[in-house]
């Protein structure tokens, strides 16, 4: 992988069993290197945030992919790259 780039994902939303799973599942395709990931709840809200390294040719690739799944599953995602 030429990683010449890191991606900062957060997720929140209420909180719901699979949507760790999806939004992983959704980044399978993609090389990418999970570098942390950590996850909470807090008064029924789920949180996440992967820190990861990526292909910078693949960024707006995995942006959509994962905009797709959010609005699938009804959750707030953002990505953050640099």
């Amino acid at each position: 992988m030429n990683s010449n780039l890191t991606g900062l994902i957060l997720v929140t939303a209420v909180t719901a069993p699979g949507i760790e799973t999806e939004i992983l599942e959704t980044l399978q395709p993609f090389t990418i290197r999970i570098l942390d990931k950590q996850s909470m709840e807090i008064r029924d809200r789920y949180f996440l945030a992967i820190y990861f390294e990526l292909d910078r040719a693949h960024a707006k690739a995995i942006e959509s992919d994962l905009l797709n799944t959010a609005t699938k599953l009804g959750v707030d995602l953002v990505v953050d790259y640099k």
